[in-house]
């Protein structure tokens, strides 16, 4: 039954995660986090309930620190609701125009930025005597998303019929002109639509905007329950079911909120105050005890580091820092918890006051009021602050088995993108065409990100190591093995060596993390040396990155110097393409760790006229056969014959030749008998870690 809800809820939760509507408010909401938190700041700095304080901040420098103050937080807050559509509407666009240019994508998200905004004041009333700036703030969060989200819906929808259309071969404008000229209709026709249900909402609902009939629906559903306690209850939940969704919850339902509970009445326990004080410690959701929960908890990094960010804002109650950048909106992980957790404040609470334990509330505190502080001074009493403190126990305790959950739904997500993520590198791979990974401005641009992250940690504290996969003669005689790269992920397990390799690229680690495998490499020479007595080889993998390093000769010198190794025991082997790029400095580095006594090996080699070129050259001893040659041999008479070309050119030019990926006896034989010089694969054996390698090697001696 456990299993079951859990798989539910992960399902749940991936529909959210993928809906580009939903990412959409959520991405236009984390776009918000750097104006919440200057807002939030202001905030708590200006509303400190401290008498003495509140008293010399007015006094301080003639009251020009205030004034600043409510300057930040005016030009914050109190255009929460027109930055919210802005960011909401560009989000939107960004996720469906992914196939675009650069400029194209501009273009449409400021021609939608300003069509929503035109939408939004048009709606909310700019045209009329009675409008307020007020309006822009958080009261309109709902009319924002829900105005942001339809008229991008819209404009893309009625844009895609091509109402009008320029042949854009058959002019000579930029793109920016062609893209405003064909958003000419779609833009006029949403902004008719929104105009049009403005004058439907008055004649049929008799209210000005979406936000008012949604006043006017609470105050019903208020109305329905004639006892205050229930009625309490009922706001609470109306409250974070809006703030779930990404809706100000608190300031949407505030004037129905204000009449109805605003006065503290000493027969009735429930009053806006008592909801402030003693049901949402930390702001909507009570996430104060999810803050503590994840810093005392937590496993991951990532979300501890938000937890941090954010606990300055909800000891004052202002929760938009961890519901956004969590996320908590759209989570319904955290649904259950962001529930339950005001409404068990909300009873405890009621019961402890109720039964006397705790006196009732005597005076309105600031809702800004941190915990403690606030309980004591709207009780006067110590009593207070203990029932705080009871809570905030019981909160953390309700929201622990849910950060498990979202931390085990965030791995398995985790490991989804990250194969997504290889995949598309391995197509990439295919047409080589590699483009950055860490510079995408999709999920998958966020996991590289934090894959590269956590590959940067990882190569500071050597977690990456090596494994080898032997090579063996046409008589079944191990000559040596190829050192390749692994990383064993804590989520995602292991990861695909490119991978690997191009995370370490962007992040300008390469040189780092191969000297690292240089050393290795060399360390494994030198314990194969005391268990083996004769020759054989190691080949390391190297990227031009590496060849182009001033120190790159000076850091093998060093790995041979330090564990006594000969030279000729470490080979370099370098890919055709990276090999395509080596410029004259590269091939005269080359040169000189040949003479050193280093051997070269080129990989993946075809028979393209590049690949013939590099022949010519001295500066390769060994070619290993591109694999998609070698696996398909028994099937594909056409590799068969490219193969046998090549070994010819070998036996001409006194190069020889490995061959990869030998899977299978038949496959094996079939390559001996073209010529083939040495074999590696699975048919002898997957990599495997050195003590195993030594004990396979003493086997094919």
């Amino acid at each position: 039954m456990r299993e079951s809800f859990k798989e539910n809820l992960f399902r749940v939760s991936t529909f959210f995660d993928e809906s580009n509507a939903f990412a959409a408010v959520r991405q236009g909401l984390v776009m918000l986090i750097p104006l919440i938190v200057i807002g939030s700041i202001s905030l708590m700095i200006k509303s400190l309930p401290i008498p003495a304080y509140q008293k010399a901040l007015e006094s301080f420098c003639n009251g020009k620190i205030l004034e600043i103050l409510n300057y930040i937080y005016s030009g914050t807050f109190q255009i929460f609701s027109l930055a919210l559509a802005v960011t909401t509407s560009v989000s939107y666009a960004m996720l469906n125009q992914k196939s675009k240019t650069d400029r194209e994508i501009v273009s449409d998200c400021t021609i939608l930025a300003i069509l929503t905004l035109t939408s939004l004041v048009g709606h909310i009333g700019i045209q009329f005597d009675n409008f307020s700036i007020t309006q822009l703030g958080t009261i309109n969060t709902f009319t924002a998303i829900f105005i942001a989200l339809i008229s991008s819906w819209l404009y893309f929808k009625i844009r895609d019929t091509r109402l009008l259309h320029i042949n854009r071969l058959e002019t000579d404008v930029d793109g920016m002109y062609y893209n405003a000229v064909q958003s000419i209709i779609p833009a006029a026709i949403v902004i008719i639509i929104f105009a049009v249900a403005n004058q439907l909402f008055q004649i049929f609902f008799k209210v000005d905007s979406v936000q008012e009939c949604l006043e006017i629906a609470v105050d019903a559903f208020l109305e329905l329950f004639e006892i205050k306690a229930l009625a309490g209850i009922a706001t609470l939940f109306l409250t974070h079911l809006l703030w779930f969704f990404g809706f100000h919850g608190g300031n949407i339902i505030d004037v129905v909120v204000k009449e109805n509970f605003a006065v503290i009445d000493s027969a009735e326990i429930y009053s806006k105050s008592f909801q402030d004080v003693f049901t949402i410690f930390g702001g909507c959701g009570s996430v104060l005890g999810l803050v503590i929960a994840i810093l005392l908890f937590s496993k991951k990094r990532s979300m501890k580091n938000v937890a941090k960010l954010a606990l300055p804002s909800v000891i004052f109650n202002i929760s938009e820092v961890i519901t956004f950048g969590l996320p908590i909106i759209y989570n319904p992980i955290f649904f259950i918890p962001f529930i339950i957790v005001p409404f068990m404040n909300y009873v405890v609470s009621y019961a402890a006051i109720f039964f006397g334990l705790v006196p009732n509330i005597v005076q309105k505190v600031e809702w800004t009021s941190p915990i403690i502080l606030s309980g004591y001074q709207a009780t006067e009493s110590v009593a207070g602050s203990i029932l705080q403190i009871v809570c905030l126990l019981m909160d953390v305790l309700i929201y622990l088995p849910f950060v498990r959950l979202f931390e085990e739904h965030s791995d398995k997500q985790m490991i989804k993108k990250v194969n997504l993520l290889v995949k598309e590198l391995q197509s990439e791979e295919d047409a080589n065409n590699i483009t950055s990974l860490i510079n995408r401005d999709d999920s998958l641009g966020g996991v590289a990100r934090r894959m590269a992250n956590d590959l940067k940690s990882a190569i500071k504290s050597k977690q990456l190591f090596l494994l080898f996969q032997p090579q063996v003669n046409c008589n079944d005689v191990c000559i040596g093995a190829e050192a390749l790269i692994r990383w064993v992920h804590p989520i995602v397990g292991f990861v695909y060596p490119p991978l690997i390799i191009q995370l370490a690229k962007e992040m300008n680690m390469l040189n780092e993390l191969e000297h690292y495998l240089f050393d290795e490499a060399a360390k494994a020479i030198a314990d194969i040396q005391k268990e083996i007595d004769r020759e054989f080889k190691i080949s390391v993998n190297i990227t031009n990155v590496s060849l182009m390093s001033d120190d790159f000769e000076s850091t093998i010198a060093n790995c041979v110097d330090k564990y006594k190794i000969s030279r000729d025991k470490l080979w370099l082997e370098i890919t055709e393409q990276e090999a395509l790029s080596s410029s004259i400095d590269i091939a005269d580095k080359i040169e000189n760790l040949k003479k050193k006594g280093h051997k070269f090996l080129i990989d993946d080699f075809g028979m393209g006229h590049t690949s013939l070129l590099y022949l010519q050259t001295n500066h390769f001893e060994i070619v290993k056969l591109d694999g998609s040659l070698t696996k398909n041999i028994i099937e594909n008479k056409r590799d068969a014959d490219i193969i046998k070309s090549i070994i010819f050119l070998g036996e001409s030019l006194n190069f020889t030749t490995v061959a990869e990926f030998v899977e299978n006896r038949e496959q094996r034989d079939k390559l001996k008998d073209l010529g083939v010089d040495a074999f590696q694969g699975y048919f002898y054996s997957k990599p495997i870690r050195l003590d195993e390698f030594i004990l396979w090697m003493k086997q094919h001696l």
